[in-house]
């Protein structure tokens, strides 16, 4: 899973990949850009604006 997960998110700065092990069986469940769907609260507020700061987005795709 995690050699699956790495192929999944290469060139990507930040992303969860999913996968369910069901009685051996891996599948997988999907590609989210956001921890706790972009509801997690961080506190105190100043560290949500840090912790922001620190994530560099692309501003085009490379292919």
């Amino acid at each position: 899973m995690l050699e699956i997960a790495e192929k999944l998110a290469k060139g990507l700065p930040h992303i969860r990949v999913d996968f369910y092990d069901c009685n051996g069986q891996i599948y997988f469940g999907e590609l989210t850009f956001f921890d706790g769907s972009g509801f997690d609260k961080i506190e105190p507020l100043e560290w949500d604006y840090k912790i922001g700061k620190m994530l560099k987005l692309p501003t085009s795709l490379k292919q």
